[in-house]
């Protein structure tokens, strides 16, 4: 199970500590990794992502403005253990660009919408990553099928990822994530319950990817999240 979320995939409150190779941290970033590693990308800072090949295909629900600079607003940070974490940059048009890093090195990029955000109560909450009736498009499920929110009446299916291939359901996989913004940085710690899935692309060879996240923020909001993403290529990112 790391070694998929390593495939997709603390920040301080105190003045940025030297790393181990003597570069200074970059707000909400790993120890060993430097804003110049992430092509430059921080917090507060702008960024532009070119996707311009994916306006020619309908068939993808992630859309994208390749010719806009977007407000890093906020960074988060997920530690996985053995040198793996995630990083990811909140954008201010309700997106996020998230960083797969191992031993320091970046592997890879991705980029996600909030597609649909759904907000619950504790119980609701509580029964989507705890009941026993696995009901069809759930958290867990073999597949989820989503529905276009634009007005184009429309269903893409996305195939799990993560846990056996034959089995019905599998429970998601638990990460805790610390993030800081520019309104503070004060470390806040959202746990999510999270399972990926993917489907290609119709008449291309790439993917697009849906991770379902039941999130909780330790005071009382609780929601499930549908983030439909692309991956993304380094030399298509230009931060400042």
């Amino acid at each position: 199970m790391l070694n998929n979320l390593k495939a997709l995939f603390r920040a301080t409150t105190q003045q940025p500590p030297e790393s181990p190779t003597g570069r200074p941290v970059a707000a909400g970033l790993p120890m060993d990794v430097s804003q110049e590693d992430l092509e430059g990308l921080r917090l507060d800072g702008r960024v532009n992502i070119k996707l311009i090949g994916l306006r020619a295909h309908q068939d993808a629900l992630f859309r994208w403005d390749d010719d806009a600079y977007h407000h890093i607003a906020a960074v988060g940070h997920v530690n996985l253990g053995q040198g793996a974490h995630l990083v990811r940059f909140y954008l201010d048009n309700d997106t996020w660009l998230q960083a797969n890093i191992e031993h320091g090195q970046v592997l890879e990029y991705k980029l996600f919408d909030f597609y649909r955000v759904a907000h619950l109560s504790d119980s609701e909450f509580d029964g989507v990553i705890n009941g026993d009736d696995k009901q069809p498009n759930s958290l867990g499920a073999q597949t989820i099928a989503l529905t276009s929110t634009t007005d184009e009446a429309r269903e893409c299916t996305y195939q799990r990822v993560w846990g056996n291939g034959d089995s019905l359901w599998s429970p998601a996989v638990v990460f805790e994530e610390q993030m800081i913004s520019t309104e503070s940085m004060s470390a806040r710690s959202v746990t999510h319950h999270a399972m990926l899935y993917e489907r290609t692309i119709q008449d291309t060879e790439r993917m697009e990817y849906l991770l379902v996240s039941a999130e909780s923020d330790g005071e009382g909001s609780f929601m499930v999240v549908h983030n439909v993403g692309v991956d993304v290529a380094s030399v298509d990112i230009d931060a400042m």
